[in-house]
């Protein structure tokens, strides 16, 4: 745990050495042209009515959903970097660490940790959600490390008229997977990679619509012991961007994803298909005038979702709450959760987020 605190203590002093300097002296960019410091508190309150008072676990309370520091650097007009550190429930983690190669025409190669292109809920930054947390489609992804962060590489490009597409080969094993020679073999960690692929194009001014695809090569093999398989999946979601007079606009996000477990991978002994759906939207309004006796509240919204998860047994979720904006970088949402699984559960599930 010393450890830990000392690892957070040290990038938070070089980061405040960078950007308060000592004796008043200006600031030195050493390598690069120019360096952008930002970060995110986010507080989380979750109640959970299904838990009884007197059970073994606790009903209701308080989190730090995230705590988070990133640092952009760009060297020149062609190379750029960005690091982000994470402080979740006391524990630091190692988010992004990537650099980028920028070539004419929109082309671009980065190399290290980050994002796969897969699904556009994931894609959307957390402090951008439409509701608190993401989906039960978007968990399902991530437990099988078909999307979320893996450090590999990366080949893509901008398209002019604001679409992109991208290629990704990557260990496939999640955050701070490393499948270096002389790794301890497990599910995800192995000789195998995942390889991602992702093409985003607009239709219209309103309509965005993709597809991604996902083959993932999981399992161990040790001498005769073998049960390696693959994991692939097909994906194409869609973004809607309504505005509703000057001051509202409506979004509607939503993506399918079809796809297959190799058998080997788990005792069921055949291939496992799957299927995935999720559909979110939101009402925003942007207020006349910042509320000055509430904090400066200048916008509202209402945002709902549903999300189902169907693989051998179905799992589906239902959202919907309202939030509140206090400028553009500070935002309370508050969620009404209905989960309809083996077992049904409400929840309430409040988030205040701050940007710096």
């Amino acid at each position: 745990m010393k450890g830990k605190h000392g690892f957070v203590l040290m990038v938070v002093a070089g980061i405040l050495s960078v950007q308060f300097p000592l004796n008043g002296q200006s600031l030195a960019l050493k390598n690069a042209q120019s360096w952008q410091l930002t970060g995110r508190v986010q507080l989380q309150h979750l109640f959970n009515s299904d838990i009884p008072n007197d059970a073994a676990k606790t009903r209701q309370g308080f989190r730090i959903r995230r705590g988070r520091l990133q640092v952009k650097a760009k060297l020149n007009r062609h190379i750029e970097t960005k690091f982000q550190i994470e402080v979740r429930d006391n524990s630091p983690r190692l988010k992004d660490a990537e650099g980028k190669l920028k070539f004419n025409d929109g082309l671009y190669f980065r190399f290290g940790q980050f994002k796969v292109p897969v699904w556009r809920e994931e894609l959307r930054s957390s402090s951008k959600l439409f509701l608190v947390e993401r989906s039960l489609a978007a968990e399902f992804l991530v437990d099988y490390r078909l999307s979320a962060r893996s450090i590999g590489v990366e080949l893509g490009k901008k398209l002019k008229n604001g679409g992109m597409f991208a290629v990704n080969y990557s260990n496939g094993a999640g955050e701070g997977g490393r499948e270096d020679a002389g790794r301890s073999k497990s599910t995800f960690v192995n000789n195998g990679k995942l390889i991602t692929a992702r093409l985003d194009v607009p239709v219209g001014k309103t309509l965005k619509v993709g597809v991604s695809g996902a083959l993932q090569r999981a399992g161990r093999k040790i001498g005769a012991d073998d049960n390696t398989g693959n994991i692939t999946l097909v994906a194409p979601d869609f973004g809607l961007y309504l505005k509703a007079g000057q001051s509202q606009r409506i979004d509607i996000e939503g993506g399918l994803a079809l796809g297959k477990i190799a058998g080997r991978l788990s005792d069921a002994g055949s291939d496992q298909s799957f299927t995935l759906f999720e559909v979110s939207g939101r009402w925003h309004k942007k207020l006349t005038s910042p509320k000055d006796d509430l904090a400066g509240l200048d916008a509202i919204e209402f945002a709902v979702g549903y999300s189902l998860v169907d693989e051998a047994t179905s799992v589906s979720a239902f959202r919907f709450g309202p939030a509140a904006y206090f400028g553009k970088h500070a935002r309370l949402q508050i969620n009404a959760e209905i989960e309809d699984g083996d077992s049904s559960q409400f929840r309430i599930r409040s988030q205040f987020t701050v940007n710096f």
